[in-house]
């Protein structure tokens, strides 16, 4: 199946009329019919338009791909582990954000140290 093909099929199936899509992406209708009987095709920015329009990928369109069911959900931990502290300055990097995290608690332990002389001093703030 080709590009046109698949926005005929796509059209189609959602039961609008190559008017109704050409208004709808902002082309007029020739510009449709001649996408789908392979005449011209679309540029990049229509291809994006229909493919949110239809909710299918740009890969669906423009090469078939179907789309997998598989997500890969990834933490931001995952991230981290699997991208960034893999590989050479893998263990620089741990050094590094084991540091970081040292300063960041450092600094949140003097600022509740410093409220807590505050209050002894001063009393709670009205």
């Amino acid at each position: 199946m080709k590009v046109a093909d698949r926005i005929q099929n796509l059209r189609k199936i959602k039961g609008i009329s190559q008017e109704q899509l050409a208004e709808a992406i902002g082309v007029s209708r020739q510009a449709v019919s001649k996408w789908e009987s392979e005449q011209s095709t679309p540029d990049l920015e229509k291809i994006i338009l229909m493919s949110n329009f239809f909710d299918v990928t740009t890969d669906y369109l423009l090469k078939g791909i179907e789309p997998t069911n598989e997500i890969n959900h990834m933490t931001v931990g995952d991230v981290i582990d699997n991208k960034i502290l893999t590989g050479a300055n893998g263990k620089r990097m741990k050094i590094i954000l084991r540091y970081v995290l040292y300063v960041i608690i450092g600094v949140l332990a003097v600022d509740l140290l410093s409220f807590i002389i505050y209050v002894i001093i001063y009393g709670l703030p009205m």
